[in-house]
């Protein structure tokens, strides 16, 4: 769980900005999404949640 969790963060923190280099006046969901993932790794790092998880466990299960 923990990989897979890394692997989603890690691709989304690569291709958010990969949209906004390619098209500097990107729509503002992109600089919102860039945002977002900042804000949650930062609180994932204080409280060891991440709403991702709750998403990956209710598809394994």
């Amino acid at each position: 769980m923990d990989r897979a969790l890394r692997l989603t963060s890690g691709v989304f923190l690569l291709l958010v900005p990969v949209v906004g280099v390619v098209s500097y006046n990107a729509h503002w969901f992109w600089k919102f999404f860039l945002l977002f993932m900042f804000l949650n790794q930062i609180q994932s790092a204080f409280t060891n949640w991440c709403p991702v998880i709750v998403l990956y466990k209710k598809l394994c299960a």
